[in-house]
């Protein structure tokens, strides 16, 4: 137990009491006896709940705590501390979003139980509200409907799981629901060390096993055989890699890639079209509820045209579509022309894009002039490709000097074609 309890009252003797009880039950507790010290802590530590006395000098309770929740955005739970007088100043606070009251002088007891319940109730709020703001599998092809029972056979199991599928296919989203009622989903940082993560009471995702340098692919490995003998955690590894690219790619250790012969595969959305529509409809509610986009609607015939196109980027390329056309007027019907227009500018934009940028990875465990070697390599070998081995048109591109350049590409091992 961590939780931190802000304990906000201006006698000396029931905050120091109330501190004693609550730190030998387990919790951390901060104090103040008014309220410019309870918002410099809370600005501070964050508590995961607050006891608030009503009657305090300066500012009272109850009007710390409307000035507390006005903006809509406090999800601290706050339980009210009154005397006799005050009971129903106490119960009135309720309104204004305290989540309950202990009655003074204080039944430790009731405390501990109000306590508890408040946490309980705060944490599964978060939950909920955390479900709430993430993306869902969609769709009722054979596909959707079996990688959705896939998982659920998996959902109390604590092995380890390996998602495979090209970018923008949804690999994330499925490892949301594979974690939604085990205790949530971290996210792994390649700048910290997974042992340092582990165990964890709930699932590590790592979205790119490629992205890992050669020492922490080595650690995932250990950590791996590890969470199969521990069921308190388990490693959701993805990649838009297969198991024959993988085992291919020199920046896997090939210990990893073996891993990867019973990886779960996520399909393309060009392979389940049939869920188009159902797709549709979800991220349109989606874009209107979380970012206030006008309601627009898709007809029959929109929907069988959105089916026959191909959707190089995927999911993510259809949800940019979708975004973008919901933001293009108010008209609730989405015509058809409008529809094609709309899909030949993302196409023009993404050729573009894709002819204009790069993605490089680079080991950490390199220093900092082989980074940079390696950086120089990548990007100069893309520009001269681009520039058709023109000399003139590369120094030009990235400005320099062409007597410089040629000895930087020498030095890096490029050459121009003849």
């Amino acid at each position: 137990m961590n939780e931190r309890i802000l304990v906000v009252d201006d006698e000396p003797d029931i905050r120091i009491l109330l501190k004693d009880i609550l730190e030998d039950e387990g919790y951390s507790v901060d104090l103040a006896e008014h309220a410019r010290a309870a918002n410099e802590i809370r600005r501070l530590s964050a508590p995961d709940l607050v006891l608030l006395d009503i009657w305090m000098p300066e500012i009272d309770g109850v009007t710390l705590l409307k000035q507390w929740k006005s903006s809509g955005d406090d999800r601290c739970p706050v339980v009210m501390m009154s005397g006799h007088g005050t009971v129903e100043t106490a119960v009135e606070a309720t309104r204004y979003g305290a989540i309950d009251f202990v009655e003074k002088p204080l039944s430790m007891a009731k405390l501990l139980s109000t306590v508890k319940s408040a946490l309980a109730a705060s944490e599964r709020g978060t939950r909920q509200e955390n479900r709430r703001d993430r993306e869902v599998p969609v769709g009722n092809s054979r596909f959707v409907q079996g990688l959705k029972q896939r998982m659920l056979d998996l959902r109390d199991s604590n092995q380890a799981v390996f998602l495979t599928g090209p970018s923008g296919s949804g690999r994330r989203i499925w490892a949301d629901y594979l974690s939604d009622n085990v205790g949530g989903m971290e996210i792994f940082d390649t700048s910290h060390d997974i042992r340092q993560l582990i165990p964890l009471k709930s699932n590590l995702y790592i979205e790119e096993v490629c992205d890992l340098g050669s020492e922490q692919q080595a650690a995932l490995y250990d950590a791996i055989l590890i969470s199969q003998r521990d069921s308190a955690f388990r490693i959701i590894v993805a990649s838009r890699y297969d198991y024959d690219e993988l085992n291919s790619n020199a920046r896997i250790n090939p210990r990893m890639a073996e891993m990867w012969r019973d990886a779960i595969i996520v399909l393309p959305l060009d392979e389940h079209i049939e869920d188009i529509p159902e797709l549709l409809k979800y991220y349109v509610n989606w874009y209107s509820d979380k970012e206030q986009l006008p309601y627009r609607h898709f007809d029959v015939a929109a929907q069988n045209l959105l089916r026959n196109h191909h959707w190089s980027g995927d999911i993510g390329q259809l949800k940019y579509f979708i975004k973008t056309i919901l933001g293009n007027n108010d008209a609730e019907k989405i015509e058809l022309r409008e529809i094609e227009q709309t899909l030949d500018s993302i196409t023009a934009s993404a050729v573009a894009d894709e002819a204009e940028t790069m993605q490089i990875t680079i080991d950490m465990n390199l220093d900092l002039r082989e980074a940079r070697e390696v950086f120089e390599r990548e990007y100069l070998s893309r520009h001269l490709e681009l520039c058709g081995n023109n000399m003139t048109k590369l120094a030009r591109k990235v400005g320099q000097e062409r007597t410089h350049l040629y000895r930087k590409l020498k030095s890096l091992g490029l050459q121009t074609k003849k």
